[in-house]
């Protein structure tokens, strides 16, 4: 309805559906503010579905618990600024001013919509390009915790839990899934204890053989096995004093964890083929892609064992769950890998709205190999979206991918434009209707170009 209204009194259908793929968010309000047109980038920055946005005005946001805080600046011969504070943690930055009609009145306001951390980045961006004469590389930005990038209201809210509970002696439990940096989080937890100065020893559970593995963690005697031909300590020993992070635990065989029970219960460790129990102070953190409780449920993990390492749960969400964090560590990456490399890369906007908008299934380990691999192929310094693989782009098919024939060009629009309809009236009649060709026209170029309905 609001789209109509729009259409009808500007009567621009095609400067719409430009406006409706920008990536920059854009809103239209009424003089009294209320919202009666965003395009759909506003969604994509603020995480906030249109139906919640569009016919409310700010205070109505304000009161249903969408908007936090709201600051607003007005002066004489300058746009409105607005900076939003979102439930969701993010910080939005609006400029708005007038739209007048002939006669000189105001018939409504226009808005520029921003996600001010990407504003923020690319003002770095700007500074940095500035200096470049003097300076080779993209320095890492400084950070409070170890190789902890982002600065989302979820991550913001574990590096609080793990400071509280670094300065304790309680087992740890992490899970999430796989890439999200439980590593990471299990570091700072020891990086910010008391046994700091001590060893901290990394074991994943699943990469170590079976048959391997309990002499790894335990150690052995000589003679124990063929093969053992002295005395050897094993990793729990090793760490004594420091932390050790049982990665993957979900992945120990069972009969091992009976033996790890005994081993936090009693803070004494034996040997394989030995008797004498040996004292054994470390911290133990647990990590997990697995749910466990899950695993426990289906006899795959000991319940015992489950409730003496769940002391303390850290649960870390997926990448795609805060998003704000994707801009900080693509600059943290972009500078890493610009120093390891000697090169001069820079992100495009356009690329960061992709990556924003991208799911990462593989979390922030995705994003680390995705950016790594375009500042060692991309020739250019400007890395812009034609050099993304092509998941990355599928959200957006009118990103031009190169130089191509004129007759494969239009052909590419055509299924492009006829996916963006289809998805977008719901039928394969209305698309052709708002696409002003037959319906017989539609169905026959589906089958040319081999388009489903349910794309």
């Amino acid at each position: 309805m609001y789209k109509d209204n729009l259409n009808y009194r500007l009567k621009h259908t095609d400067l719409i559906e430009t406006i409706e793929q920008m990536y920059e968010g854009f809103l239209l309000s009424t003089i009294e503010g209320r919202i009666f047109y965003a395009n759909q980038a506003v969604a994509d920055i603020s995480g906030i579905p249109l139906k919640d946005i569009v016919g409310k005005t700010p205070k109505e946001m304000e009161k249903a618990g969408i908007i936090v805080k709201q600051s607003t600046k007005v002066k004489s011969k300058a746009p409105i600024t607005m900076i939003q504070k979102l439930k969701n943690g993010k910080e939005i930055f609006i400029t708005s001013r007038p739209i007048y009609d002939e006669k000189g009145s105001i018939i409504c306001f226009a808005a520029n919509y921003h996600h001010l951390q990407q504003l923020n980045y690319l003002h770095k961006l700007h500074d940095h390009s500035s200096q470049t004469e003097s300076r080779d590389v993209v320095p890492p930005p400084s950070i409070q915790t170890e190789n902890w990038i982002g600065e989302s209201y979820a991550t913001n809210q574990l590096k609080e839990k793990v400071a509280k509970v670094a300065t304790t002696e309680a087992i740890v439990l992490i899970q999430g899934d796989s890439g999200v940096g439980k590593e990471v989080v299990a570091k700072n937890i020891h990086k910010l204890s008391q046994r700091k100065n001590k060893p901290y020893i990394q074991i994943n559970c699943g990469a170590i053989p079976e048959e391997l593995i309990e002499a790894e963690l335990f150690g052995y005697e000589k003679g124990a096995f063929t093969g053992a031909n002295s005395d050897k300590e094993g990793l729990f020993e090793a760490a004594n004093g420091g932390t050790v992070l049982l990665d993957e635990i979900g992945e120990m065989p069972l009969h091992l964890q009976v033996r790890l029970l005994r081993v936090i219960q009693t803070k004494k460790v034996t040997r394989v083929g030995g008797t004498k129990e040996r004292p054994l102070n470390v911290r133990f953190i647990a990590a997990s892609n697995k749910n466990l409780q899950e695993s426990v449920d289906q006899g795959e993990f000991r319940e015992d064992l489950f409730y003496r390492l769940n002391v303390i749960p850290i649960f870390i969400p997926p990448l795609k769950d805060r998003k704000e964090d994707i801009l900080p560590l693509c600059e943290y990456f972009l500078g890493t890998f610009n120093e390891k490399y000697q090169t001069k890369k820079v992100l495009t906007p356009e690329t960061l709205q992709l990556f924003q908008e991208f799911d990462w299934p593989g979390n922030v380990r995705q994003l680390e190999n995705i950016i790594e691999r375009l500042v060692i192929i991309t020739e250019e310094d400007t890395v812009s979206p034609i050099f993304l693989p092509d998941e990355y782009k599928h959200r957006h098919p009118q990103v031009i991918k190169g130089i191509k024939p004129l007759k494969e060009a239009r052909e590419q629009a055509e299924i492009n434009m006829i996916q963006l309809a289809i998805n977008k009236y719901g039928s394969i009649r209305k698309a052709a209707k708002h696409l002003e060709v037959d319906h017989s026209t539609i169905v026959r170029k589906m089958k040319k170009y081999h388009i489903k309905e349910d794309f």
